[in-house]
């Protein structure tokens, strides 16, 4: 059976989060904020190295939203 090529403008397929394994974050520290983002420092279980990223300050609120919801979600599941 022949497949199709995938066309550059198609976006990639979306992956159910259940079914990724999720790397393992041992340390997570914010480092600086300008007002725009924050910088933001990383450790993994299986790595010595510390990654440093830049993460927009509207990503914490989105984030911030989400655990909201999850913690509602739980309350409900254990009643």
């Amino acid at each position: 059976m022949a497949t199709l090529p995938i066309a550059a403008h198609d976006p990639p397929p979306r992956r159910n989060p259940c079914l990724v394994l999720p790397v393992s974050i041992v340390a997570l520290r914010a480092e600086a904020c300008d007002g725009k983002s924050v910088i933001i420092s990383l450790a993994t279980k299986y790595s010595s190295a510390e990654r440093v990223y830049s993460v927009p300050l509207e990503c914490f609120h989105n984030l911030v939203v989400d655990l909201r919801r999850l913690n509602a979600s739980s309350d409900i599941a254990s009643n």
